[in-house]
């Protein structure tokens, strides 16, 4: 194997840190969906649905960026604008019942499922 084949081969797989944290990220995304559903299943207020909702979105943007190759930024608009995320992922998502919420995290979830999903087939990406 040459020098050039090695180091692309190197480069082009992540380390064992990245892929870590990677899936660190999206366990962060799916526990925090499970406490969306929970939440919305118990009748609770639609600031904790809100928060939960959110945290879900967030983690797993966070994964789909560190596949990528992008850090987060803090900016969750901007960070699914480098995603090429379609611009109304997040619609429902600020407003209405809390069961619309949950709908539409899950929609924004799913949407990032499909992104890792795509880039790396070899994780199941379920949420």
């Amino acid at each position: 194997m040459s020098d050039a084949i090695a180091l692309a081969s190197h480069l082009a797989a992540p380390s064992r840190a990245e892929a870590l944290e990677r899936d660190r990220m999206w366990e962060h995304c799916r526990n925090a969906l499970g406490i969306a559903r929970l939440l919305v299943h118990e009748g609770r207020p639609t600031a904790l649905v809100d928060t939960a909702c959110r945290m879900a979105v967030e983690s797993a943007c966070r994964a789909a960026l560190d596949l990528a190759g992008f850090e987060f930024d803090g900016d969750l608009v901007r960070s699914l604008d480098r995603l090429s995320a379609p611009h109304d992922l997040l619609a429902g998502l600020d407003d209405g019942p809390a069961a619309g919420r949950l709908a539409a995290c899950e929609h924004a979830v799913g949407f990032l499922a499909g992104y890792l999903r795509s880039e790396a087939p070899e994780h199941s990406w379920s949420f």
